[in-house]
């Protein structure tokens, strides 16, 4: 396809990322709901002033709808809150995680990015999955990223990210869906939602985007199991790595030294994981019975905390850095202007300013922290 034709598909991903059915889209423009379906199956291509309408609408660069499509192998798409989350919230993310595709096919071909350092992936199938399956994952993890065996992590995002994982947030926002996650070609990428959730919780949700990236990259997507026992099986596994990652074992049980609702507030300031979590890695070690863990649970929503714990106005939420510190690395070293690596990527410019993390319009900045990069040469 030449630069300037119509492309079908970017039409079809314009309005799922934009969360519109066709028929929604047709009643916003004043298009009749079969002209759009046949100029996304690409029977009939929109005139300039058509496509102008749709382009006003949608808020995407003209030049999106007129540049190749890009094909990527995509493995297995994972969503955090998977059961509660809409199919139509699912496929936003979907395409947004391809908008970051695009981003780093660009990018890198400026700036070296990190190498990907990860254990090898488990093959086991979901169902001879076992715990210990799982914690020596866990374990496998911290040993290869130099975590230490007994001790809290102190920026899992940076640390993700400096081993090769592209971490971004999105500026989508839907409560019932935190993160996304998906091998595509030969890197992960893991999406998190702009949801204003708490620095605990998104610390839990990166690491349990792990978990599936290690325990699940071989299955295809979660997306489109119709076995809710299936799914519920695969996010138990995510949860439990997470839980093995954030917490080991033999650290975790030396600093747990009451499982006094109040002592857990200490130990969240020191782990950076919540409450409710650590009272269910508590269970998981056996630590607590039955009753004891319905007993506390009882108390945290006597205490309306179930939301909304003590520290989480304190604790600062984790951020992406590399994209940021790539695009920093491109302007400083005068290979391409900010305005003209912006128009290179033809992506809307709310997607570019959460993923960048930058303001178009204002005077920039140079980013001061992230992984070290260095110029492709």
């Amino acid at each position: 396809m030449e630069q300037g034709i119509f492309s079908p598909s970017k039409l079809t991903k314009a309005r799922i990322a934009r969360g519109l059915t066709k028929k929604e889209l047709a009643e916003r423009t004043g298009i009749s709901r079969q002209m759009i379906s046949n100029y996304e199956l690409g029977k009939t291509h929109p005139g300039a002033s058509k496509l102008m309408t749709i382009v006003a609408e949608l808020d995407f660069p003209y030049a999106y709808f007129t540049s190749e499509p890009k094909r990527f192998y995509e493995g297995a798409t994972f969503f955090r809150s998977q059961s509660a989350a809409t199919k139509r919230a699912r496929d936003m993310q979907a395409v947004r995680l391809e908008f970051q595709k695009e981003i780093y096919d660009l990018l890198s071909q400026y700036v070296n990015f990190p190498e990907l350092t990860l254990p090898d992936i488990l093959t086991k199938t979901i169902y001879d999955i076992t715990n210990n399956d799982i914690e020596e994952k866990a374990k496998e993890l911290r040993e290869l990223w130099g975590l230490g065996k007994d001790i809290p992590i102190s920026n899992l995002t940076e640390i993700a990210e400096v081993n090769g994982i592209i971490v971004v947030e999105s500026n989508m926002s839907d409560d019932k869906l935190d993160a996304v996650s998906e091998w595509i070609e030969d890197r992960p990428y893991i999406m998190l939602t702009d949801n204003g959730e708490s620095a605990v919780r998104r610390r839990f949700n990166i690491a349990h985007e792990l978990g599936h990236i290690l325990l699940h990259g071989d299955i295809e997507s979660i997306h489109d199991y119709t076995s809710q026992e299936l799914k519920n099986i695969i996010e138990n596994q995510a949860n439990y790595f997470a839980s093995c990652l954030l917490l080991p074992e033999n650290g975790f049980l030396k600093s747990l030294l009451s499982t006094n609702l109040d002592f857990y507030i200490e130990l969240k300031k020191y782990w950076k994981v919540s409450i409710q979590s650590m009272i269910m890695r508590t269970y998981q070690l056996e630590l607590i019975n039955d009753d004891q863990k319905l007993y506390l649970f009882r108390k945290i929503g006597f205490n309306k905390w179930k939301k909304r714990e003590p520290l989480d106005d304190e604790l600062t939420p984790e951020k992406p850095s590399l994209y940021r510190k790539v695009f920093d690395l491109i302007i400083s070293n005068d290979i391409l202007q900010k305005n003209e690596l912006i128009s290179n990527l033809s992506l809307p410019k709310d997607e570019l300013e959460k993923s960048l993390d930058i303001s178009i319009n204002d005077n920039y900045q140079l980013a001061q922290k992230g992984p070290v990069l260095r110029i492709v040469k």
